[in-house]
């Protein structure tokens, strides 16, 4: 029986979190045995896990990381005990997920995967590989097409006092161009063009969508209310967030909120609590929720989606929310544009523009809009089929 091993920085927590449990608990039924390595949070799981440090060592690596800009470049000792840990397991595959965290020394683990020369599978979640420093980008930075440098987000994750981003970005060069057995895998044809523009240009790709259980997400009874404080009767437009920050539109959203008419409200979901407390009367807030229940609820009777995020790389909770029967908004020239059809949404060049669409939005056939949605999840996005070319890219690695 093949062993597959996932490492990623959180289990069964967070979106990768979940995708990591569940790609793993799908491996099993496909005749495979199942890790995951993880660094930072796990919760209740049905695969074999293995922590990779401490608390304690996450703790330095984040200190180290803060002041000399080595995010990834510490947790030596944690990384040895680990890599001879894999010595016993013996994986087949190594699925890479995110590696950043302040948990794991990535040069040490490459260097271990390539003398192994262990088919290896990066999930490319966002865009720390590439770059010298961010985790996201935006399109006022191009440094990370030729080498970093003079960071300009020094401030953002993972935040530093000192710019080690060019030498950061040449480390990260040196060990993808003598990486022969990877296989990068980006969440979205957008992210993927990022890629092929990157250090990471040499890297065969293929290109893989994340995927939800369209049995979780679906549409639920809008007569039924278990949500408060919320007035349905209004037009409703959701936003969610796992943290709403400047960087991934919470500006927007309030922008927003200051052009919508009376009958209009925002529910807005993944708030902290200064941030609840200083929220305008049309946005009714929640903190962040792991309550599929209540998310459900919460996209099915919303009537739109908004996702203000550009440096957004698929949009889980575009298609959660299209699952449930409720179209999108979509900002072009993002990863969300493959998510939607004419069918299915709506696209817009700046915030300004939701207003104008809220009227085409009450007049459309809501009963066909929503099949059309759930449609569109269950055909492109369902999770079993996802999870099985992640499958069937492992059996091809291998030789199976």
């Amino acid at each position: 029986m093949p062993k597959l091993l996932q490492i990623n920085s959180v289990v069964n927590t967070g979106s990768t979190g979940r995708i990591v449990e569940q790609l793993g608990q799908w491996a099993m039924t496909q005749g495979w045995e199942s890790y995951i390595a993880y660094g930072r949070e796990a919760r209740e799981s049905q695969l074999e896990l293995i922590r990779i440090g401490s608390k304690a060592g996450v703790y330095l690596h984040a200190i180290a990381s803060k002041y000399l800009d080595c995010h990834g470049l510490m947790s030596r000792w944690a990384t040895r005990k680990f890599l001879k840990q894999l010595e016993v397991i013996r994986p087949d595959v190594v699925h890479l997920h995110n590696i950043h965290g302040y948990y794991i020394n990535y040069p040490m683990l490459f260097d271990y995967l390539r003398e192994k020369n262990i088919p290896t599978v990066i999930t490319m979640h966002d865009f720390w590989l590439m770059t010298g420093h961010c985790a996201y980008i935006n399109k006022t930075c191009d440094r990370w097409k030729n080498g970093c440098g003079k960071c300009p987000r020094l401030d953002q994750y993972p935040a530093a006092k000192r710019d080690a981003s060019a030498s950061n970005w040449q480390k990260k060069a040196a060990l993808f161009a003598d990486m022969p057995n990877v296989t990068l895998v980006p969440v979205s044809h957008w992210l993927g063009r990022y890629a092929d523009a990157s250090l990471l240009k040499l890297v065969k790709q293929q290109v893989i969508y994340n995927g939800i259980d369209t049995e979780v997400f679906k549409p639920c009874d809008k007569q039924e209310v278990s949500v408060k404080g919320v007035d349905w009767n209004k037009f409703t437009i959701i936003a969610i967030a796992t943290r709403w920050t400047e960087a991934n539109g919470y500006l927007d959203i309030l922008q927003l909120s200051q052009l919508l008419s009376e009958d209009c409200q925002i529910v807005m979901v993944g708030l902290d609590d200064e941030q609840m407390k200083a929220l305008p009367a049309n946005i009714v807030g929640f903190k962040k929720t792991e309550s599929f229940t209540q998310l459900q609820e919460l996209y099915s009777k919303s009537d739109v989606i908004f996702n203000p995020n550009t440096e957004v790389t698929f949009g889980l909770v575009t298609i959660e929310a299209m699952a449930c029967g409720t179209p999108a908004i979509i900002l072009r020239d993002t990863a969300g544009e493959e998510l939607v059809d004419e069918q299915t949404g709506f696209m817009v060049e700046k915030v300004e523009e939701v207003v104008e669409l809220i009227p085409i939005i009450k007049s459309i056939n809501k009963e066909q809009t929503a099949k059309a949605c759930r449609l569109k999840v269950q055909t492109l996005f369902e999770a079993s089929k996802q999870y099985q070319k992640y499958i069937d890219l492992y059996n091809q690695l291998i030789g199976k």
